[in-house]
């Protein structure tokens, strides 16, 4: 009498493993679209806890911080980024005290500080990226979120916006309600340009710096626009960051709000609520909300 033969055929192998191939294809975009609500869900978390310190800083100080401080000194200019502001009130207190203040933040002093990473300012579907300049004696890390800085270029808001060179804001200066103001919005950490030398730069993403096109957010174009930002930039389009490039005459750079989300990106308001503001939001009203005293009248329906 014959051994019945046990095992699969090759015919039934092939089958099984075009399931398994077949339910592994179906589940990757959960897995990844799980993963990705997971890493938004972070990054909203880290605009609410900015929203908090910026309400911190303002109950302390009476107004916001400034979007950056340039002062003329005998000394020469004095020169210091919103973030380094910010540092008490995010619980940055080893940072806090490792920075120099009575420098500006490119000073060498301050080179430890700029090298720290701020976990809150950066968003897990961004890269890190480091920025390298004047043949690497200048670096920093960059962030992911950017101040509002109104609907024109750095030098020329159009309207005024919760903040600017020299000036932050009040409660009361919000003529159109913290609700339909914006304070930031999400930024791409732009790499450094492909190929290119070290003294080639791009500003983009950069939050410890002063500088146009570094994290003053334009509302010119809406969020994760296929027009170029306008400034010390590189073009790449490939991931989403546009660039029409312009190294000199800082005060007509902009740069708009990208994010690495689908669809669009993260904005904190006034108030300290978030809210993800797509793509495809009207042009008038994502400008709109930008102004802090420019009177206009938004529907929720627009935004």
């Amino acid at each position: 009498m014959r051994r019945r033969r046990q095992g699969f055929t090759l015919i039934e192998l092939l089958v099984v493993i075009a399931i398994i191939a077949v339910l592994i294809a179906l589940l990757l975009p959960a897995v990844q679209s799980a993963r990705e609500a997971a890493r938004r869900a972070q990054c909203v978390n880290n605009l609410k806890q900015i929203g908090l310190s910026l309400h911190n800083y303002h109950d302390t100080w009476g107004r916001f911080p400034m979007g950056s401080v340039q002062v003329d000194t005998p000394n020469g200019a004095y020169r210091r980024p919103f973030l380094a502001s910010l540092l008490p009130f995010l619980e940055q207190t080893n940072l806090f005290n490792s920075y120099n203040y009575d420098l500006s933040f490119q000073q060498d002093a301050n080179i430890t500080t700029r090298a720290a990473i701020v976990n809150v300012f950066s968003c897990p579907s961004d890269e890190q990226q480091t920025f390298i300049n004047n043949s690497g004696s200048v670096s920093d890390v960059k962030g992911s979120y950017g101040v509002n800085w109104g609907q024109g270029t750095y030098g020329d808001q159009i309207k005024p916006s919760p903040f600017g060179l020299n000036y932050g804001a009040t409660f009361a200066e919000i003529l159109d309600g913290t609700t339909n103001t914006f304070l930031m919005a999400e930024l791409i950490q732009a790499p450094h340009p492909l190929g290119q030398p070290v003294d080639v730069i791009d500003r983009r993403g950069r939050i410890w710096s002063d500088q146009p096109s570094s994290h003053q957010i334009s509302t010119r174009f809406g969020p994760n626009s296929s027009a170029g930002d306008y400034g010390a930039c590189w073009d790449r389009p490939d991931i989403g960051a546009p660039c029409i490039r312009n190294i000199g005459q800082g005060n007509t750079h902009y740069i708009a709000s990208r994010g690495r989300h689908p669809g669009g990106v993260n904005v904190l308001f006034g108030d300290g609520s978030t809210r993800f503001l797509k793509n495809s939001i009207d042009l008038n009203a994502w400008r709109a909300l930008s102004s802090r005293a420019g009177g206009e009248v938004i529907s929720g329906d627009q935004f």
